[in-house]
């Protein structure tokens, strides 16, 4: 039998700053808007496998043809998609480390080898290293996190696409799940140059719709030519495709709320930057991530005040989603009291 990578999931309860969620409960308006919806869909009918509703509201979103997109149960069965596509027993899945967990499950579940490309401490790497890395590994697929999960270093477009350019006869899969919240340019625009590009976002993080599991493929016409037919019929089921429609359609309320979430991380970050017991890094996701000597003891004051962080075990760094500014001035204090126990 097979070794899959396992994944632990999220813990589901405290003062939940773990899972880089949207801590901003949706607004009444739009739930109200939700229920009424919701009430008239036809449950006794499948849903619409071709998405179309679903996907002319995305495509409109990100000036892209809805031809290009491909929606399924989160933008995690879309990257799985696509590895279950490209790679197999004996294939070669290039990333980097520390990056998303999840791309070592999918690669383990399809008995594919994946080789980590390491990152400087604060996630930043130059593309011709990354390129010399994959060549001299004969990677069949690049994958990695744009914005980088978990560091928050973003990647220009320009060195993305020297990625693609020099690895052309491979797919290189960009996961922007958190691009939402950078002010890099994304990849969206070199998909019409770079037939091997494959960008992934999801509707979990900046739209707070991590409860319904929403994530798009993006790529060339010609590519989802041959991806759609294979794709699993009736991925994603009539509820949820259309609690999406209507939060697109409130997608300009959504922009306010990500440059709110941005400068309350800007905030935090000048004030933990010169913190005598942490090491903080700049971030264009919405999280911050960083290490300490003393984590064991900094993890304890969180946990008496009820606040749950992303711990990684075996190593002394850690990562803090950006919550509400009231979670975050939680946050400070106990860092605060962290910082003067010394």
């Amino acid at each position: 039998m097979k070794t899959i990578q396992s994944y632990t999931a999220a813990k589901q309860s405290g003062i939940l700053l773990n899972a880089n969620e949207n801590s901003n409960a949706l607004a009444q308006n739009i739930r109200d808007e939700i229920i009424e919806a919701v009430a008239s869909i036809d449950f006794n009918r499948y849903p619409d496998t071709d998405e179309t509703e679903l996907l002319e509201a995305y495509g409109k979103r990100i000036g892209m043809e809805p031809e290009q997109l491909l929606a399924g149960n989160g933008s995690d069965q879309m990257l799985g998609y696509l590895i279950g596509t490209f790679l197999g027993k004996g294939k070669v899945l290039c990333t980097l480390k520390p990056d998303f967990s999840m791309y070592d499950y999918y690669a383990s579940s399809y008995e594919a080898e994946v080789v980590k490309f390491q990152t400087a401490e604060d996630g930043s790497f130059k593309a011709s290293d990354f390129i010399a890395f994959a060549k001299e590994n004969n990677a069949d697929m690049i994958l990695f996190s744009n914005p980088n999960n978990p560091t928050g270093f973003c990647m220009k477009a320009d060195e993305i696409a020297a990625i693609c350019s020099a690895l052309r006869d491979i797919p290189c899969v960009i996961d922007e799940a958190y691009m939402d919240f950078s002010d890099a340019q994304n990849a969206l625009s070199l998909i019409g140059t770079y037939p091997n590009l494959y960008v992934t976002r999801t509707l979990s993080k900046a739209y707070g719709m991590a409860g319904i599991r929403l994530g798009f493929l993006i790529s060339s016409k010609e590519n989802m030519k041959s991806l759609k037919p294979a794709f699993v019929p009736y991925a994603l089921n009539s509820v949820s495709m259309k609690i999406a429609c209507i939060i697109l359609k409130h997608a300009d309320e959504f922009e306010k709320q990500i440059e709110e979430i941005k400068s309350e991380r800007e905030a935090m970050y000048d004030k933990l930057v010169s913190h005598n017991r942490l090491h903080i890094y700049p971030s264009q996701a919405n999280f911050l991530y960083g290490y300490t000597a003393d984590k064991e003891r900094m993890l304890e004051l969180m946990q008496e005040n009820n606040i749950v962080i992303r711990d990684y075990k075996g190593t002394d760094f850690f990562r803090i989603t950006i919550g509400t500014p009231e979670e975050n001035r939680l946050v400070l204090a106990v860092l605060k009291q962290f910082g003067e126990e010394l």
